[in-house]
């Protein structure tokens, strides 16, 4: 695969990833001394699961050894995305 179709795949990941994690930086920032204790645990939980998000997408354009689409990569960005969901619908509910 070439390094035009790995960016070309990681660059959209990165930008979702990159504005989750942003968004839920910001969200702790402005909420921190609200929110309870175990609603800081999970907000610290979601920029864990988004900053991974953010460096698996990095991963697929700079890991040379692609050969073909990275599906499981791809798929585990989407599955950590969902979770995400998750736990902040439970974070939420606190």
């Amino acid at each position: 695969m070439s390094p035009f179709k790995r960016w070309r795949i990681a660059i959209p990941l990165a930008i979702i990833s990159a504005l989750l994690l942003g968004a839920t930086l910001l969200g702790a920032w402005a909420y921190w001394d609200k929110d309870s204790i175990p609603a800081r645990a999970l907000t610290i939980f979601l920029a864990g699961m988004f900053a991974a998000c953010l460096g698996i997408s990095i991963s697929i354009g700079v890991d040379r050894k692609i050969q073909d689409i990275p599906w499981l990569r791809i798929g585990t960005i989407a599955l950590f995305v969902a979770l995400a969901c998750g736990v902040s619908w439970v974070r939420d509910g606190l």
